[in-house]
């Protein structure tokens, strides 16, 4: 569904049309929702700072004038980076895979002088009206389900969501999934984790609007989740991760060897225009980067019949507008899962079609103001079942 090539170093995919394809028609009203396009309208590398001055012509009328202006940033002591090294294997692949996908027909948009003064405003603007207008409450607590095997429309609290087909949601914070873990049918074949990591750029964020920022965690607390508890012998566990050397070797040091998990490798998700440029220019480590990590590691089981993730591969796709909002990796898992996994998210922001999602944001992005209804003949109803706690 979102894979939209495979090549040897990795996969182009698209997460808008995963998105669009898991709602291509709900319940046996064949109501069709299709998710915002301008959302995913990347068309340029973003500028990261603007500033507008006001220029005055010689009539006396004000025109806005932007101007990108970049911040230094202080340089630590110019010492080896090691950092350095899967920043230059990134660059260099994603280099032969963007190369690969226009030779069949991927990342053929030109940006125009319009679209580089525009800093995909429109995609922007969608995402701070969103930021804006739909506020999450921490007190809201439930759980659902629906066992069908059609996308469903649900509401929740006066608000409508989209439902996926066959999944299960658990609107409530991760460090209760202990008490409630009888609730989950464990072991999971995936746990994949998504972990609000502590960073200032989350906190500014947040001082400018509380909505698009989120609860964050300090690292130690991520140990006690029960990954034991979620998973068996073999089990895979995948964790996205900030591009910070400290949390990075604190996951690798710390939090795998208290969820007794082995390391596998890391694989990259790139995010990239329209026109296959990166969002942002590399960088060396600690500078921003166009990409994400994504963390493996397993329970160690000799008798494992699936192949372990190789390491290093990278996953391409045009991101979302609104921060956080992963790509979906249930289409390239498949390989290394049994025929039919059970898998489960923390930290989920959305659903996914035959998953279990966890957390209590679990239903942000499935918001129905995301998405454009192409059928408004056919009135909503409630299909899904939802129990408030």
């Amino acid at each position: 569904m979102s894979i939209l090539c495979s090549l040897t170093d990795g996969w182009i995919i698209s997460h808008y049309q995963f998105i669009n394809r898991t709602y291509e028609s709900l319940g046996t009203c064949k109501k069709r929702f299709e998710v915002d396009s301008s959302l995913f309208q990347i068309d340029t590398p973003f500028a990261r700072f603007v500033v507008e001055s006001k220029n005055i012509s010689k009539n006396g009328s004000e025109t806005l004038v932007s101007t990108h202006r970049k911040r230094r940033k202080k340089r630590r002591n110019a010492t080896p980076n090691s950092d350095m090294n899967y920043v230059v294997l990134v660059e260099l692949n994603c280099e032969k895979m963007i190369e690969e996908g226009r030779k069949q027909g991927f990342f053929t948009y030109v940006s125009t002088p319009t679209d580089i003064k525009r800093n995909n405003a429109v995609a922007q603007n969608k995402a701070r009206t969103f930021y804006s207008t739909h506020t999450v409450s921490s007190s809201m607590r439930f759980h659902g389900e629906n066992s069908s095997n059609v996308g469903l429309v649900t509401e929740i609290n006066n608000e409508h969501y989209l439902v996926p087909a066959n999944c299960k949601f658990f609107c409530y914070d991760v460090k209760d999934i202990e008490e409630k873990i009888d609730m989950l049918t464990a072991p999971y074949d995936f746990v994949l984790l998504d972990p609000p990591w502590w960073n200032k750029y989350i906190r500014r964020k947040k001082a400018k609007c509380v909505n698009a920022g989120y609860q964050m965690m300090y690292d130690f607390e991520l140990i006690k989740i029960p990954i034991a508890s979620l998973t068996a012998a073999g089990s895979l566990v995948a964790v996205w991760c900030t591009n910070s050397e400290n949390h990075l070797n604190f996951l690798l040091n710390e939090i795998f060897p208290a969820w007794d998990v082995e390391y596998i490798g890391n694989w990259f998700w790139l995010k990239v225009t329209h026109g296959g440029e990166p969002v942002c220019q590399f960088s060396e480590p600690p500078g921003k980067q166009p990409f994400e990590q994504i963390v493996f590691g397993h329970r160690k089981d000799a008798n494992r019949e699936q192949p372990l993730p190789e390491p290093n591969k990278v996953i391409i796709s045009i991101p979302s507008a609104i921060h956080s909002h992963k790509p979906p990796i249930a289409d390239v898992m498949a390989q290394y899962l049994p025929q039919k996994p059970r898998c489960i998210e923390l930290f989920a922001r959305y659903l996914l079609p035959g998953w279990t999602s966890w957390g209590y944001e679990v239903m942000k992005l499935q918001h129905l103001s995301l998405f454009i209804e192409r059928d408004e003949k056919t009135e909503l109803v409630e299909c899904c079942n939802v129990i408030s706690t």
